[in-house]
């Protein structure tokens, strides 16, 4: 009796012992998962590095981490924990968890709502894509990607999309859709911590691993060149400044105007509007200069097809090993089309209210002077009708039309989000016939913004390519969906870590 009671004595110890570790394992979980709520890239900071392989006390036993960020292949976070006891260290219990947080830039496009703007004929959509409105499709644009919505499916004259991967669906996932945050308010609290609020008209040029900001009537001499490595939490901020008015070069108005190619990775937020233009936004001189009287306005020489002109990354290809042009190929061994992003380079741009391409107009010096015509293209005239812009002289109104700044084709690299308002291009029914606009990233909006004509006489196509990294690597503090949490992949406990690779997909469950 006494030999069974000691051995029963010692198994419900040794049980116990197994189930608390268990349960310092689960803790271990828990503890990286609170840190990834609280910033979704924790896997890449040093903190991160910190926590791995090393054993963290906690309660009477200890728990160790070992976590796999996402990649091209496994779009999941791999979060392995050990966990035991300081008495039995050899009862050691693991769990694997792979897991993953639903975020807009894992869509190439997401609207709210499509407002009255239709897909059609010459769009391309190379990306998951995804509305809480209702899609709507005439003609035949073409999607390379899943395709859902919330509302439903609305279709439109000569209605014939094609469809490369699967019809369009309303997915249980996302029943609920994707909720819009309110604002982007939160982005100019990170931008305060490196005094990187500006108030007020704001021109900025990307120019490699620095950025040339000149804001307000800020003279050349005074633009201020920063290096992206001495803003550490990569957000800038433009807010309106006192007594502003909501018109596009208003210099109190929290406007951005930006363009350049981009070494780093940052976040730049506008209170306002963001307008993307093809030349260096900065270059605008402060007088009335007749000496520069006929000079050729480089506008009027973007003829070529291979020009690039918005915003670009400086050391980040797309398809680097594809024919030029190619935004999507097809892997028919996995019966999917897909995309190929190689470096390190990565944007985001966040308007409260519209991301537009600038069509009409440049950033100029002003003195509170401001026209009181209600077309958003009107400027003050200097005298003889001329104004000064961007190094070059040129009427800015001749024979009852408006000069066009925008180029023949113009390229984005980021992810752009539109909180309140749409990405579209400025007056898209006024003026000539452009190509394409390309993104490649991701664009969000609260309301689908039109590119072109409905006859297609004028404007850009939109051409919409998802940059893969951003399944798992995302701009700077990128704005996130309010309604929508962890989604749980798989859950199992191992005790041979090799059978990792062995777990079976169990059913996905959400955790708020």
């Amino acid at each position: 009796i006494l030999f069974i009671t000691s051995s029963q004595a010692k198994f419900n110890y040794a049980d116990d012992r197994s189930k608390t570790a268990l349960g310092y394992a689960e803790a271990g979980y828990n503890e990286y998962l609170w840190h990834l709520n609280d910033d979704v890239n924790f896997y890449s900071t040093e903190k991160h590095k910190k926590m791995m392989n090393t054993p963290i006390a906690f309660q009477d036993g200890y728990y160790m981490l070992e976590v796999i960020k996402p990649s091209d292949t496994d779009r999941f976070i791999t979060i392995k924990s050990t966990g035991w006891t300081k008495d039995s260290p050899e009862r050691k219990r693991t769990i694997v968890a792979k897991i993953r947080k639903k975020q807009f830039v894992h869509y190439v496009y997401v609207t709210n709502s499509s407002g009255n703007t239709w897909w059609t004929s010459g769009d391309e959509v190379h990306g998951p894509y995804h509305t809480n409105g209702v899609l709507q499709i005439e003609k035949r644009p073409k999607f390379y990607d899943v395709v859902s919505y919330k509302m439903g499916i609305k279709k439109g004259s000569g209605y014939n999309p094609d469809f490369k991967v699967k019809e369009p669906k309303q997915p249980e996932l996302l029943k609920d859709g994707l909720e819009f945050p309110g604002s982007n308010s939160k982005l100019e609290k990170w931008a305060e911590k490196d005094n990187m609020v500006f108030y007020g008209r704001t021109c900025i040029y990307l120019d490699g691993d620095k950025v040339k900001i000149r804001n307000g009537n800020a003279r050349q001499e005074d633009i201020q060149t920063i290096p992206i490595s001495n803003i550490r939490n990569k957000v800038i901020y433009v807010d309106n400044a006192p007594n502003w008015s909501d018109s596009k070069f208003n210099l109190g108005a929290g406007n951005i105007f930006i363009s350049g190619k981009l070494k780093g990775q940052l976040t730049i937020a506008a209170a306002n509007n963001i307008y993307i233009t093809a030349t260096d936004p900065t270059n605008w001189y402060e007088e009335y200069d007749e000496s520069r009287k006929g000079e050729d306005l480089p506008i009027t020489d973007l003829k070529g097809e291979n020009e690039l002109y918005g915003i670009i990354y400086a050391n980040t290809k797309f398809n680097e090993n594809k024919p030029k042009g190619t935004m999507s190929y097809e892997d028919k061994e996995k019966g999917i089309w897909t995309r190929d992003a190689k470096g390190k380079d990565m944007l985001g741009l966040v308007a409260q209210k519209d991301i537009l391409i600038l069509h009409y107009g440049w950033p100029r010096y002003m003195e509170g002077r401001e026209s009181t015509s209600n077309r958003p293209d009107w400027h003050y005239k200097w005298k003889r009708g001329y104004w000064w812009g961007n190094y070059y002289w040129y009427k800015q109104y001749v024979d009852d039309k408006y000069y066009d700044v925008a180029p023949p084709n113009i390229t984005i690299h980021a992810a752009l989000f539109a909180v309140k308002g749409g990405f579209g291009y400025e007056s898209c029914t006024d003026g000539k016939r452009k190509g394409n606009i390309i993104v490649w990233g991701s664009a969000v909006q609260n309301q689908m913004m039109a590119t072109e004509n409905f006859d297609k006489t004028a404007g850009y196509s939109l051409i919409c390519a998802h940059d893969p990294r951003m399944f798992y690597d995302y701009p700077p503090h990128i704005l996130e969906p309010t309604n929508v949490g962890w989604e749980v992949h798989d859950w199992r406990e191992i005790t041979d870590y090799v059978k990792q690779k062995e777990m079976i997909p169990i059913e996905s469950t959400i955790f708020q």
